[in-house]
């Protein structure tokens, strides 16, 4: 029987490979994650909007439409839970024509379906009391949509890794992994061969 650093090894500290880690942490393995960057979330979750979307336009029942809603749920809890900067602003969702109005009414029926909350229709003059700028004839809120501070988030979670006995491994690309006899893997990173990582069944 091979003995094992870690139960399982996630490469790339941005925010799905550490929310990937918090997940496996969460079930009581312990979690190597590796980055070949010497600061976390330094690729595309640099580069991203930080906006939390409200899940309006997915298919009825698709994995994006059910995901995003109960994701966006989950996400302000833990950002609660955590401290981490957000601002639930909401957002408008207008027609600046008037071959634009009917298609307000599907939009609303589409995020209805997927069970968004508080979604409602918006006159003219209520949407420019919130944005005088627009251009509006007439519009949708969605309350639950917001913006955060994803570097928190991911920091966040990285704290969360390293108090369930995991480790967030900075400036140590993944160069492989080769299988053991007896299950299991040898992972290389950062130029070295790194202790037996990974059981069966990962």
């Amino acid at each position: 029987m091979n003995q094992f650093d870690f139960d399982a090894v996630v490469v790339g500290a941005g925010a799905v490979g550490l929310a990937c880690g918090y997940a496996l942490t969460r079930r009581g393995l312990s979690v190597a994650v590796l980055e070949a960057e010497p600061i976390i979330g330094e690729g595309v979750s640099a580069r991203n909007s930080e906006v939390i979307h409200g899940g309006l336009y997915y298919p009825t029942g698709s994995l994006k439409a059910r995901l995003c809603v109960q994701g966006r749920r989950a996400l302000y809890a833990f950002l609660d839970s955590h401290k981490v900067t957000y601002v639930k602003c909401g957002k408008l969702v207008v027609a600046t024509h008037d071959d634009e109005i009917a298609r307000l009414d599907h939009i609303l029926a589409q995020a209805q379906a997927n069970d968004v909350e508080g979604m409602a229709h918006m006159t003219t003059a209520q949407a420019l009391a919130l944005e005088p700028a627009l251009n509006c004839l007439a519009a949708l809120v969605s309350p639950e949509s917001g913006v955060f501070d994803s570097h928190g988030y991911m920091l966040a979670l990285q704290g969360e890794i390293e108090s369930g006995g995991g480790a967030v491994v900075i400036s140590t690309p993944f160069t492989g992994a080769s299988a053991l006899p007896g299950g299991g893997w040898r992972v290389r990173a950062g130029g070295e061969e790194l202790p037996p990582w990974i059981p069966d069944g990962w």
